[in-house]
């Protein structure tokens, strides 16, 4: 599948708005920011904590997409590093509340670090919302040190759902474009992952709905240096 072609800045804002709105009505709801962790570290933890069986208390780990729940919390050892363009307003919605750790307000397309800065990289569900995917993963690919993994999540879904998707998004992007701006296929995160990566395992989480169309697929990847 070709690269995707990046949306304006001002389309990812006001998809932004919306996961901003999401969170907030969660709030609202009374939902705490310990059952929005317990929520994802029952969805996740399995997974995280074999693949960070090896981490050591000084390696340095970075959460791309963190959301409210910071899920690389748990890893029991190393320094966090937690990024999100909306950190600031989760703060905002539960003051207090967020893990230790350095926190980066920003956009995952360009982080302000130097290379090889990371011994773990986490990004779960996140490049569907982002801007710009590939920038995404060539930053990722420079922040990771040459013996470093990266652990990433993405929905898949169908190829017609996709490609329907795709050209909607072209015609009518104010009825499509919501809080998700790309609908990958499995071979379309797969080839862009491999453009940049090399794929070690894959897994297929269990689906949070009996009738859904998609699948959430987990990859554990290490920079092709490794080859």
């Amino acid at each position: 599948m070709a690269h995707h072609k990046a949306f304006s800045k001002q389309r990812w804002s006001s998809a932004q708005k919306v996961e901003l709105h999401l969170f907030a009505t969660e709030k609202k709801r009374h939902m705490d920011i310990s059952d929005l962790a317990n929520q994802a570290l029952q969805r996740y933890g399995t997974f995280i904590n074999q693949e960070t069986s090896d981490i050591k208390d000084d390696a340095e780990i970075l959460e791309i997409g963190c959301g409210p729940a910071c899920v690389s919390q748990f890893i029991p050892h190393g320094h966090k590093t937690f990024l999100d363009p909306l950190l600031d307003d989760f703060r905002r919605l539960w003051p207090g509340s967020l893990p230790k750790g350095t926190f980066i307000t920003g956009m995952a397309e360009q982080i302000n670090m130097p290379d090889q800065s990371y011994d773990f990289i986490l990004c779960l569900k996140t490049i569907s919302h982002v801007q710009n995917p590939e920038l995404l993963l060539h930053e990722i690919e420079r922040l990771l040190k040459p013996n470093g993994k990266l652990v990433l999540s993405a929905n898949t879904w169908p190829v017609p759902f996709a490609q329907l998707h795709y050209f909607t998004a072209k015609i009518f992007p104010q009825w499509t474009l919501k809080d998700r701006l790309y609908c990958y296929t499995q071979r379309g995160i797969e080839n862009s992952l491999q453009r940049h990566f090399n794929i070690e395992k894959s897994y297929v989480l269990p689906a949070t709905h009996t009738l859904s169309l998609k699948k959430e697929r987990l990859y554990v990847c290490t920079p092709l240096t490794n080859t």
